[in-house]
């Protein structure tokens, strides 16, 4: 038993060595995976972040040529005399004869 306990008392510094180095790999692994699990999830939102950019400038863009083709109408019919626009409605296509 005193042979051990010489053993133990001599070597106790390498073996507090020895667990720090095992506790700095396994803080480390926890650590990686953790910062690999936080890069994963930003890639993700970058992801979704240019859809949803994506459908914004697609929704613009409709909305850019709806304003477009309203304002084409609106000049075009600014133009016609008010015989012209009252013979255009009735031959609208959503004009019914009730």
């Amino acid at each position: 038993m005193t042979t051990l306990t010489a053993l133990l008392s001599g070597w106790w510094t390498e073996i507090l060595a020895g667990l720090a180095v095992v506790a700095a790999l396994v803080s480390a692994y926890f650590g990686g995976k953790k910062i690999g699990t936080t890069e994963t999830q930003a890639k993700a939102d970058v992801t979704a972040a240019k859809v949803e950019s994506a459908q914004v400038t697609s929704v613009a863009k409709q909305q850019s040529d709806n304003t477009e083709k309203a304002n084409s109408v609106k000049q075009s019919n600014a133009a016609l005399s008010d015989d012209a626009q009252r013979d255009k409605l009735r031959k609208s296509q959503f004009n019914s004869d009730d």
